[in-house]
C-alpha cells in the first residue's frame, strides 16, 4: 500500500499488559495518534477550527505480531477513497524488530456540530487530500 505519511511512534513500558507484549487497545491509540498527524499535515485541516470535524465512524484492527518493548514503529497512514461526506482511511504499523504488526481501516464522517449531521467535505478538504495522496479521487 502506497500510504504518504509516516509517524514515528515510541512504544512505551505502561503499554504492555499482563501477557508482555503491547496491550491490543493501545495499538487502536497508536493508530489514532496517527491519523491526527496525517490531518496536522494539511494546513487545511490542522486543528480542525469550525463547525465541521472529523468524527471516527468505524475502525477495524488486523494484528499481525506482537510489539514488546522497546520499539519505535513507523506508523504509515493514507486516505485510500474519498467519498461526498467521509473518507477511508488505511494505517500500517510497522516494527524494526517484527516487520508488519498490525493494519487498520477506518471511515471518517465529517460532521457539523452545531447541526448534529454529516455534511459534504469541502472543496478544500478534498483538494489538500488528494495533494498529499497524489492522486484524484
Amino acid at each position: 500500500m502506497d500510504l504518504k505519511i509516516n509517524v514515528e511512534q515510541p512504544v512505551a513500558w505502561g503499554d504492555m499488559d499482563a501477557f508482555g507484549h503491547v496491550n491490543n487497545t493501545v495499538y487502536l491509540k497508536y493508530f489514532e495518534s496517527a491519523r491526527v498527524k496525517y490531518f496536522d499535515a494539511i494546513p487545511e485541516l490542522a486543528g480542525f477550527h469550525g463547525n465541521e470535524i472529523p468524527v471516527l465512524a468505524n475502525i477495524s484492527c488486523s494484528y499481525k505480531k506482537p510489539v514488546v518493548y522497546p520499539d519505535t514503529l513507523t506508523m504509515k497512514v493514507g486516505v485510500t477513497s474519498l467519498g461526498h461526506a467521509s473518507l477511508k482511511m488505511s494505517c500500517e504499523m510497522i516494527s524494526p524488530k517484527v516487520g508488519l504488526a498490525a493494519i487498520a481501516e477506518c471511515t471518517i464522517v465529517l460532521i457539523d456540530v452545531k447541526k448534529g449531521h454529516s455534511v459534504r467535505v469541502p472543496n478544500e478538504w478534498r483538494a489538500a487530500i488528494e495533494k498529499i495522496e497524489e492522486k484524484t479521487f
